[in-house]
């Protein structure tokens, strides 16, 4: 027996495709390959939604920006070292290679930082959303949100060891 999907759900589903698709092509930086994360994405958030044994998601879209960067990070790791053909061309290109592992580097220290701040940053980087609709959907004062931020992106700064001022949300971006 499963779970009737409320249309609502189904409808912010399929509205958060885009910004997956977005964020995968980003990191992978192969249309194929992030259209392939995102199905594999999808098709679990819609199991689990549908499983009576689960409990429901109370927020989709960070519940599935949090699983496609634990899809990403299982997907890196899961490589056998004997898989990698030294030979073979970098099919990203070198230019692209610092950049990457320094998205690679940043996403590994947001998950150093705080849940509070990390889901600052995240709702800020990744999902785009404005300092108000930050507000709006943590119940916080704007200026505290940009204060939390603010004291979030130096802590990244730390983890990261990289000057004061250095921005750091465009490496998660």
């Amino acid at each position: 027996m499963t779970r009737p999907i409320p249309t609502a759900a189904a409808s912010q589903l399929q509205a958060l495709l885009p910004d997956l698709l977005r964020l995968a092509r980003y990191l992978l930086r192969d249309r194929a390959a992030a259209e392939d994360v995102v199905q594999d994405i999808v098709l679990r958030l819609w199991t689990r939604m549908i499983d009576p044994v689960e409990p429901p998601i109370d927020d989709l879209r960070a519940y599935a920006f949090s699983a496609l960067r634990n899809r990403l990070r299982d997907r890196r790791s899961s490589l056998p070292d004997a898989e990698i053909d030294e030979n073979l061309p970098d099919p990203v290109g070198s230019s692209t290679l610092p950049a990457r592992l320094a998205c690679v580097d940043a996403l590994a220290a947001l998950d150093k930082l705080p849940a509070d701040q990390a889901d600052l940053i995240r709702m800020r980087a990744i999902e785009g959303l404005s300092y108000a609709q930050i507000a709006a959907r943590t119940g916080l004062a704007e200026g505290t949100v940009t204060s939390r931020l603010s004291r979030a992106r130096m802590a990244l700064r730390t983890i990261l060891d990289l000057p004061a001022g250095t921005p750091v949300t465009f490496l998660i971006e």
